[in-house]
């Protein structure tokens, strides 16, 4: 290698003599394929220590691990984009080289990369430059910039720049605090927003003072108020600096601070309210203050004094004049004596006397003076004087206090009571007797340690007994009482002792207000605790700690329960990667921890895990990082059981993806159609059905296809759909790319997000043109057979008609023609013919009228309708109708069928009642989405479904051996029903009874 680094140093020789010129520090080579033979020559191998090869112009190192391992990564993959932008990009970074000693120097490599054909492959060629003392100096400005910025937070004070001729203000992130913003929020932020805001009363001021500092005046500093994001106001104190002027000598930047002193502002302003609060309490107390100046020669009374005295604000008043107010004899001689002798000696003086107002009214006044003396000669005196007239008047305000007591006693929301000395109830208030459920003359007769919880009377019985020895003037705690009723009751008593003007204790005042309910709801909130530590447990959340200190591990009874270890197992962090699967999953595990403890790096891993057993399973396991002093001394975190939700997650996957492949490859035709009616996906089988590509298709909306006839309709069903949030059915006409229209069949569901919102609808179609077809043919083949129909029942009617005539003519010509057995047979035949073509000819009117002759009929009534017709008959046979019928239910049918169905059902009851009981019908009624129905529940012979159920309602089908059973009132009743738009249902057990539903259309 040094060979060769001497043949490159001599073949670039130009290059190596300007470089030696101007970077002095050293040269250096790396060889990438064979690292050891990399070099660096004598200049630089003594900057690191090494001893210089006298006979070499170099000498042979591992250049990289000539550098610090932090910097290793740097210098890779800056070569790695020299390489990969081949040379374009310049090969320069700073990074640390390991001296000999141990320590490491800062350098600047430079560098190019270089190809030989020998076997040392490519490499790296260049200069390195020390930058030590540059980076010292780095390192020592980052230092003072740390401590600015400590002293600026220490300080707790805003910092802003103000640029005069931009409007644009710099500020920091305590400046935005004091107002409650945070930076992002103001920015951008101008002298003008700025503005905004101030107090609209300060903003002249602050402008003045900006305006005369800008103009050469010492003015720096100002209180104004700013308004806080909360509204608040928060008062600033802002001092300031021209920084910054421009070519011209003009100020161009202003710097400065702010200080939130509304705590102080706050205090002055309270202080001038105290002071203008005691004036007009004095004024309010009529409390007058007066002084008389010996030096001065002056005499001063205060504004209330001289109301006091009832003179006018003018009144000049004299030493003299003021003596002469006090009444004459003892008040008169007593204030002159007491002012004679303050003014000879340094006293205090308290005095209660009368004195009479210049209107003649008598009053007590007190007068508080106190004289000042200074060498010996008297200076000043000065005191109060006090208007005490009122004291009657606060003689009645003592009694409307005791008064406000007793009624707050008596009607206060918490219980109130004054117990004696011995622990007995002196007079107790309503709400202290509804607490305890006692009344008062009861509760004054029991010992109250007897409704007392002895649990708590144990803990606080030292307590109470130390308030009722005077050791405390109040207590206050929570306890339990026993409710007359037996339940426990909180209570919060708070208990004081009432003393009498000798300081001895006469009673005390106990308040109490019941606190079971917060109580029961903090013993819930423990309880719940408790249900959480067992939800964590159920839900398999385990708790784990890693200490770097001694390398200990920590986990939970619920992780070693998971991976089937003992409950005294202690695991090491060896044994902690042993439990995660081999292969990839532990190696992310073993980074991750690595990257916490060397980084600080948090993590959040799903990994598969392998009990003792080998059972595999999903788990999460969270780490925490604790860092002290940039340093990681534990790791903790949770680890769960995910193996079940996982699972779930990838099953997802697989349903998705199996949707996909059902969607594209389905037999019937399959959209996905936005909110807007826009077609967001289409399969190849829709494409099929209306001959569009998919590209086409996807370029129109949902109604772009419909037939214009049933466009409107198209239009108001999906809107409908939107609004409702919910699917439909649907048959239309939808035009084909040739022009042509097919008949389609769409089932449209709506599609919605886990949080219930509608995101698009799923549409399956099926061209049902055939089919369509097939029932215009089937229509047309019924309608043939229904005039068929009317042809031969009217043909059959004429004949039987001739012959009932004729029998009738022969009966009339020979009334004994009765006698004749073949006569009565052929009369009989007959009558059956015309009873039987009759109902024929009713079943095939059935659905040729309804069509025409629906309405809107009610329901209850129809039914009374019926049960007055059927009265009689159910007189006769003793028989109970119980009617429960919506008066509000209105149905579409015709009304000869809807009162035929009602009493075909009815009679059907009390025809077919059971020999063991009077028959009993109930008559009900409901509401099934757009149907009504109506129900007939007997308790008669009942059917044989099992064996009976197929045929119920077939044409000349009967059950029962009654001789009144035709088999025709059912067939026809179910037609009937059929051919309003209704069903009817049936339910019956054997000798207990039968239950008949039928279903109607509700009118809309």
């Amino acid at each position: 290698m040094q060979i060769d680094f001497r043949d490159l140093l001599q073949r670039e020789g130009d290059f190596v003599n300007f470089v030696e010129q101007s970077c002095v520090d050293g040269l250096w080579r790396w060889d990438v394929k064979n690292p050891e033979d990399g070099a660096v020559n004598n200049k630089l191998a003594q900057f690191l220590g090494y001893s210089p090869q006298l006979d070499e112009d170099a000498i042979s190192v591992d250049f990289l691990s000539l550098i610090h391992g932090d910097d290793l990564e740097i210098f890779q993959n800056a070569y790695k984009i020299h390489i990969a932008k081949k040379g374009k990009s310049p090969f320069n970074i700073d990074v640390r080289l390991n001296h000999v000693e141990g320590h490491s120097l800062w350098f600047n490599l430079r560098g190019r990369s270089v190809s030989e054909d020998s076997r040392n492959g490519n490499g790296l060629l260049g200069v390195a430059l020390s930058i030590e003392k540059y980076k010292q100096t780095e390192i020592n400005i980052n230092a003072k910039k740390t401590y600015y910025k400590n002293v600026i937070k220490g300080a707790n004070v805003g910092i802003w720049e103000s640029n005069l001729k931009t409007g644009m203000v710099i500020y920091n992130e305590r400046w935005a605090e004091m107002i409650g913003y945070t930076l992002a929020e103001l920015e951008p932020f101008t002298h003008d927003r700025f503005l905004n805001l101030v107090h609209q009363e300060d903003i002249g001021i602050l402008v003045d003072t900006l305006k005369a500092h800008i103009d050469g005046k010492k003015t720096k500093e100002q209180i104004f108020r700013m308004r806080h994001k909360d509204g608040n106001w928060v008062w600033i104190l802002s001092r300031g600096e021209i920084t910054k002027v421009d070519a011209e000598g003009r100020p161009e930047i202003i710097s400065g601070i702010h200080y939130d002193v509304t705590y102080r502002k706050s205090n002055e302003l309270l202080v001038e309210k105290y002071k203008n609060l005691f004036e007009r309490s004095s004024e309010t107390a009529k409390i007058g203050y007066w002084e008389i100046d010996q030096e001065e020669g002056t005499v001063f009374w205060s504004k209330v004094a001289k109301q006091i005295h009832g003179v006018t604000g003018e009144y000049a008043p004299t030493w003299e004049k003021g003596l002469n107010f006090y009444s004459e004899g003892v008040h008169r001689q007593r204030i002159k004596l007491i002012v004679d002798k303050a003014l000879k000696e340094p006293m205090e003086f308290d005095e209660q006397l009368q004195l009479k107002t210049v209107d003649g009214h008598l009053k007590w006044v007190r007068v508080i003076g106190v004289s000042e003396h200074r060498d010996n000669e008297s200076a000043k005196l000065y005191g109060l004087i006090q208007d005490i007239d009122e004291i009657k008047k606060v003689q009645l305000e003592i009694r409307f206090r005791e008064e406000q007591f007793r009624q707050t006693f008596n009607h206060s929301a918490i219980g109130m009571a004054l117990i004696n000395n011995e622990n007995k109830l002196l007079r107790a208030n309503k709400s202290f007797c509804q607490i305890f459920g006692y009344d008062e003359p009861e509760l004054q007769e029991m010992d109250l340690v007897n409704i007392a919880h002895p649990d708590d009377l144990k803990i606080n019985r030292e307590y109470i007994e130390e308030l009722f020895h005077g050791i405390h003037k109040f207590i206050r705690l929570e306890h339990r009482f026993f409710h007359k009723n037996g339940s426990v009751i909180w209570a919060n008593i708070s208990m004081s002792a009432i003393h009498n003007d000798q300081g001895e204790v006469i009673h005390f005042v106990s308040q109490i207000q019941d606190i079971t309910e917060r109580k029961q709801n903090e013993l819930l909130l423990a309880h719940n605790a408790e249900i959480m530590q067992r939800i964590n447990e159920t839900v398999r959340i385990g708790i784990w700690e890693l200490h770097l200190g001694d390398n200990t591990v920590y986990w939970s009874p619920t992780i070693k329960k998971m991976v089937g270890v003992p409950e005294d197992y202690v695991p090491t962090l060896e044994e902690v990667y042993s439990f995660f699967q081999e292969g990839e999953h532990r190696e992310i595990i073993i980074e991750a921890l690595r990257s916490a403890m060397d980084k600080g790096k948090g993590f959040d891993r799903e990994l598969k895990v392998v009990t003792k057993t080998n059972k595999v399973f999903w788990s999460r396991t969270i780490g925490i990082p604790e860092v002290v002093n940039g340093k990681c001394v534990r790791l903790y975190g949770f680890f769960q059981d995910i193996d079940e939700s996982t699972r779930m997650t990838r099953d997802l996957a697989l349903k998705e993806e199996e949707l996909r492949q059902t969607f594209e490859h389905a037999a019937i035709g399959m959209l996905v159609i936005d909110l807007n009616g826009r077609l967001r996906k289409a399969n190849p089988k829709i494409c099929e059905i209306l001959g569009y590509g998919e590209k086409e298709i996807l370029e129109k909306t949902v109604l772009d296809f419909v037939h214009p006839e049933d466009l409107e309709g198209a239009r108001q069903l999906f809107e409908s759909t939107i609004a409702t949030q919910s699917g439909f059915r649907a048959e239309k006409r939808c035009r084909h790319r040739n022009g042509s229209y097919i008949w389609i069949y769409e089932a449209v569901a709506a599609v919605k997000n886990d949080k219930g919102e509608l995101i698009h609808f799923v549409a399956q179609i099926q061209d049902i043109s055939d089919k369509k077809q097939l029932t215009e043919n089937l229509t047309e083949h019924n309608n043939r057979l229904i005039n068929f129909a009317h042809i031969v029942s009217h043909n059959l009617r004429s004949h039987t008609s001739n012959i009932t005539m004729l029998l009738d003519l022969v009966l009339q010509e020979d009334p004994r023609i009765v006698e004749n057995e073949y006569y009565r047979k052929i009369k009989l035949v007959s009558d059956n013919m015309n009873e039987t073509i009759h109902q024929l000819s009713e079943i095939v009117e059935i659905n040729s009228k309804v069509s025409s002759t629906l309405t809107s009929q009610n329901l209850l009534k129809r039914v009374q309708n019926a049960m007055k017709i059927v009265g009689p008959l159910v007189k006769k046979n003793g028989a109970t109708i119980h009617l429960a019928v919506d008066a509000n239910i209105n149905v579409l049918a015709v009304h000869a069928y809807l009162e035929s169905i009602i009493l075909n059902l009815i009679t059907n009851a009390i025809k077919y009642q059971s020999p063991e009981r009077l028959p009993e019908l109930n008559i009900t009624s409901g509401r099934k989405g757009e149907y009504a129905f109506l129900s007939f529940e007997d308790n008669g012979l009942g059917i044989d479904l099992d064996r009976h159920g197929s045929k119920l309602f077939g044409m000349y089908k009967t059950f029962h051996n009654h001789p009144e059973a035709r088999g025709i009132g059912l067939f026809i009743s179910k037609n009937q029903i059929e051919a309003m738009g209704g069903w009817i249902e049936v339910e019956s057990t054997l000798n207990q009874g039968t239950k008949f539903t039928t279903y109607f259309r509700i009118v809309l």
